[in-house]
């Protein structure tokens, strides 16, 4: 079988690898070709351009990307049409791939596509693109198969792959003397150097207050040196936990209190059961769009799955030193700590058994063995 893959993301790079080594059991001859990062190139893949040079948040720094992305679709799409495979991968990063699914069913290919565009949350209308362009949807939240099945797509619900990746983690005790806080700043540099800064800051706020022992965890995609350099310049001293040293969800699971990014991290904090501050900045006009867009109440994946403000959610000019500082203060008193992790056990149950990869690579197999 040939495949090829599209993930963006150092997520996507994640979950995809975990999606080819459990296929690769059924099809050892599997190869593969695409966008992705270090683990799928681990898994045997020819990286055709790395996820790193692809993630940008935000709609006017995408927009100034524009020719680099218009380039990295044009070869991208070149070798498809060339090496025809037998099926088309895409995992997330929607705003370029639904444009590869287009193309792609345009070429007579097979298309699967894992992780789902929130469309639930905003610009609902692209569940016609997807029917349309899409042969079947793994999605990974139980309320997407509802969404997709009453829109006609034909939709697989694998589970979420976060719980068999953290299955092995177990969380310490909690110590009454220190506060243990981890910093997960995101996976984008745009994303780092916008949150890390206020992060600090409130290391640097409640260190006047108490014991705390806080570190940064370094996501794959980010360099090491960026994360160091922007610590310097604040002058605030938090170690950074290398990525190579941070065994999967460890450095979560130890902490009490996690500061994140909006995204995945989030959903490994409740299904570790840290309570986490959930933090998300834009530029003013992408933000101002994004208001105009979004339907959701929440932009937080806990809340989102449990249907309720769970951990606080800061956004924009919220997401500050001070502000920050007073969530962390809120979430570590007994009370509203003892609440906070009751509901994120549910959420965690909320998010099915394992074997979401294992479930991913039958679909695609399937899909390919037509």
């Amino acid at each position: 079988m040939k495949l090829a893959v599209v993930a963006g993301e150092a997520s996507g790079d994640l979950h995809a690898s975990e999606v080819i080594r459990e296929l690769r059991k059924r099809e050892p001859e599997l190869a593969l070709f695409g966008i992705g990062g270090d683990l799928l190139a681990a898994e045997g893949m020819e990286i055709l351009h790395h996820a790193k040079d692809l993630g940008i948040v935000g709609l006017f720094n995408v927009l100034r990307h524009l020719p680099m992305f218009r380039r990295v679709f044009r070869e991208l799409i070149e070798r498809i049409e060339r090496e025809r495979p037998d099926v088309v991968f895409l995992i997330d990063y929607p705003d370029f791939n639904l444009r590869v699914a287009k193309r792609c069913k345009e070429l007579g290919l097979r298309v699967v596509y894992y992780i789902s565009p929130q469309i639930w949350a905003w610009r609902t209308g692209r569940v016609r693109h997807i029917a349309r362009y899409v042969d079947r949807m793994l999605v990974i939240f139980p309320f997407e198969e509802t969404f997709y099945r009453e829109h006609q797509v034909p939709v697989t619900y694998v589970g979420h792959p976060l719980i068999e990746q953290l299955g092995h983690v177990t969380k310490p005790p909690r110590r009454g003397d220190v506060l243990r806080i981890a910093l997960m700043p995101g996976s984008r540099r745009m994303e780092v150097e916008s949150l890390l800064p206020p992060m600090l800051d409130a290391i640097d706020v409640l260190r006047r207050e108490r014991a705390i022992d806080a570190y940064i965890i370094q996501a794959p995609t980010i360099a090491i040196e960026l994360l160091q350099r922007i610590v310097a310049e604040k002058g605030i001293d938090v170690p950074v936990l290398p990525n190579a040293d941070n065994g999967r969800g460890e450095g979560v699971a130890s902490a009490d209190v996690s500061l994140s990014s909006s995204g995945t991290a989030t959903l490994e904090s409740a299904i570790l059961g840290t309570p986490v501050v959930v933090m998300y900045r834009l530029s003013r006009a992408t933000y101002a769009l994004a208001k105009k867009l979004v339907r959701l109440p929440h932009f937080g994946l806990v809340n989102i799955v449990a249907g309720k403000e769970v951990v606080p959610e800061l956004i924009q000019e919220d997401v500050n030193g001070e502000r920050i500082a007073a969530e962390v203060r809120k979430l570590v008193e007994p009370r509203r700590y003892a609440e906070v992790t009751a509901e994120l056990a549910r959420v965690r149950e909320l998010l099915g058994e394992p074997g979401a990869a294992t479930r991913a690579a039958e679909e695609i197999h399937k899909m390919g063995a037509r």
